[in-house]
């Protein structure tokens, strides 16, 4: 199963979010570019690219304006998929080299079965609203029905960070303000999951990494969550660091945290104990790796490369551009595939 760990530090860029109680507004339409078609370009890989991962042996990545791309070179060259939306892609997870998922903004989901050439959408936020009202009305727990007035008054502008999915089609998705829905059947369907979630303070979710033990969910504020139950509930854990964790990344060896101001912590315990790593940065973490050879390696957003060990300190290796990176993936013959604000970029591994 590949996963892109995303970026989410450089995603809430584009989050414009002010948040006012409203339960008499009527639903409101679609914002344009939910359900307008990605813009072919020529200049597509230069674009602000936030996501990369396989599928199979063929590179995908996805960013704005509902860019996505594939290679079937190595990252030699790139061909725009067919998408149906226009807005910010933020993850993307693929279970095959034909099946595969990506999400962002307005509560997108969007699946594809060829490996990510053409794209449809599987779930929105206006979707997902609708959703949540059912559920509540169902359930007739009145703070959750008046949450989902807001959800659909509010309109779809809470984005999906990251999504976790396995062969048999079972998934979550989790996003801003606790949002969270699950799947049994690859999307074809969604359940509310946000109250399976120890959350009260409806803090933002950034990424989720599964171990054959257990699902864990990192977000804002120091937030760490584990289900040890298959995702059917998830409980909050000590944190290490109060502030924000934009990345989560399970190793050979155990679980990777990182985040704001350069910090990084590593849990061989399944997050009941942490170890500080040594990351030789200030700078904000956006997306991590295990390499082939063992190594962690982190990139920041000052355009810095961060590789070593949870036992020694890191080396930094800094982009001549400083240009902010959002994500990474090691590709065949010892290449580094990275995403940043400016597109696409491939760089060898470094030797130490």
């Amino acid at each position: 199963m590949k996963k892109t760990i995303c970026n989410v530090a450089t995603v809430s860029l584009f989050l414009i979010s002010s948040l006012a109680l409203s339960n008499s507004a009527p639903p409101p339409a679609a914002p344009f570019a939910m359900n307008h078609p990605a813009l072919m370009s020529a200049k597509a890989s230069d674009r602000v690219m936030l996501a990369v991962t396989h599928a199979g042996k063929r590179l995908v990545a996805a960013g704005g304006r509902g860019i996505i791309l594939y290679s079937d070179d190595d990252g030699v060259h790139w061909i725009q998929a067919t998408v149906p939306t226009s807005v910010t892609l933020t993850a993307l997870r693929f279970v095959d080299d034909k099946r595969g998922w990506a999400v962002g903004h307005m509560g997108i989901v969007l699946h594809t079965t060829d490996g990510g050439k053409t794209w449809t959408k599987q779930l929105d936020g206006i979707e997902a609203a609708q959703l949540f009202y059912a559920q509540a009305q169902a359930s007739g727990d009145e703070k959750a029905l008046k949450h989902a007035k807001y959800l659909i008054s509010d309109g779809p502008n809470k984005p999906l960070f990251d999504i976790v999915m396995d062969r048999k089609g079972r998934g979550l998705v989790v996003g801003a303000f606790n949002l969270a829905l699950r799947t049994t059947d690859g999307g074809q369907h969604w359940q509310p999951w946000s109250s399976h979630i120890e959350n009260p303070q409806g803090l933002n979710l950034y990424s989720i990494a599964r171990t054959n033990d257990a699902t864990y969910i990192v977000g804002e504020q120091g937030l760490i969550l584990r289900s040890t139950d298959n995702g059917e509930n998830f409980t909050a854990l000590k944190s290490p660091y109060p502030g924000s964790w934009f990345g989560a990344l399970t190793t050979n060896s155990g679980l990777l945290v990182y985040g704001l101001s350069g910090n990084a912590f590593f849990s061989a315990t399944g997050g009941d104990s942490w170890q500080a790593l040594q990351t030789g940065t200030t700078s904000t973490i956006d997306s991590a790796t295990q390499l082939q050879d063992g190594r962690l390696l982190l990139v920041a957003q000052a355009g810095q490369l961060l590789i070593g060990a949870a036992d020694r300190k890191f080396s930094v290796t800094a982009l001549k551009s400083s240009v902010p990176l959002t994500a990474v993936l090691e590709d065949g013959n010892e290449t580094l595939v990275l995403t940043s604000l400016r597109g696409l970029i491939s760089l060898p591994v470094p030797k130490n």
